[in-house]
């Protein structure tokens, strides 16, 4: 699998979480992270299938901060969207 169809598959998968957690909330993670999370994954994957990606020098990674600073380190959806952040930063 190409990087950006592992990218891709990443970015979804975090994205049905997110959406999930959004739902029916059970980390209690707050509703304004969550949403900043949806919205940047969700950009991601935009600009992922338009083809129109940044150079990889100018790809950030400010979703890590978010949850290395206010999630507790015990949640699976931090590390799923730290991959699907990295997968999209590598691609």
């Amino acid at each position: 699998m190409d990087r950006r169809a592992r990218a891709r598959d990443l970015l979804v998968s975090a994205l049905a979480e997110v959406d999930a957690e959004l739902a029916a909330p059970r980390y209690r993670l707050g509703r304004d992270q969550l949403d900043t999370c949806r919205a940047t994954l969700a950009g991601y994957l935009a600009a992922l299938d338009a083809g129109d990606l940044p150079p990889r020098r100018d790809r950030g990674e400010g979703l890590g901060r978010i949850i290395v600073d206010s999630w507790p380190y015990d949640v699976p959806l931090g590390n799923a969207i730290l991959q699907a952040e990295r997968a999209w930063r590598n691609c």
